[in-house]
């Protein structure tokens, strides 16, 4: 049995990513954020770097929390998984059973953060969150999962690098997004709309 005493996970042996990792991406960003986002797993530069989005997606998910009047020292990132994901030299989606044995540190992260919102990023961090497969339905709404504050869906940010067209689609559930954490009392800027205008 492991015990979850610290946000800081400082090793973890339960799958096998552990054997390929540079180093364990912790969750980072203020602890005492009302507003969580979730992604799927480190690639190259998070798992050199120990940091989550980074590179080209991480300039992305900055644009998309600009929209949303966010910094990162105002919310909690965390993964799915915490550690690279490797196929040869590429990175791979994690697998269920990757999933799962990460499953305890994100709840931690849930318990000690007691974040208002999770914003789940792509679908694999939507499922590993809400244990729910219909990301193409609810992408955009919100979800309510027992034990679990309100979650909210949106696309991945490395999928807008390969679906430019989809720009308009997640700028629409941004938008839905701040009409939720303004009825909600969750505290932003106002956006910049960097993002939404190319």
């Amino acid at each position: 049995m492991y015990e979850l005493t610290s946000l800081k996970v400082t090793d973890c042996r339960r799958c096998r990513l552990s054997r390929s990792r540079t180093q364990i991406v912790n969750g980072s960003g203020h602890v005492g954020a009302a507003v969580m986002f979730t992604g799927e797993a480190p690639g190259k530069a998070e798992d050199l770097m120990g940091v989550g989005f980074q590179g080209q997606a991480g300039k992305i998910f900055d644009a998309m929390l600009a929209y949303l009047g966010l910094r990162r020292d105002q919310i909690w990132l965390n993964n799915a998984v915490r550690c690279r994901p490797l196929q040869g030299q590429k990175n791979r989606t994690p697998r269920p059973d990757e999933i799962q044995a990460c499953r305890p540190w994100l709840l931690q992260d849930v318990d000690q953060i007691a974040p208002r919102l999770i914003i789940t990023l792509g679908r694999i961090s939507y499922a590993s969150v809400t244990g729910y497969d219909d990301f193409a339905t609810m992408r955009g709404k919100l979800v309510s999962v027992p034990g679990l504050p309100s979650v909210f869906p949106l696309f991945h940010p490395a999928y807008l690098i390969y679906r430019r067209e989809m720009r308009p689609v997640m700028c629409h559930d941004l938008t839905a997004l701040i009409r939720y954490m303004d009825e909600h009392d969750i505290e932003h800027s106002p956006g910049q709309p960097g993002l939404c205008l190319s």
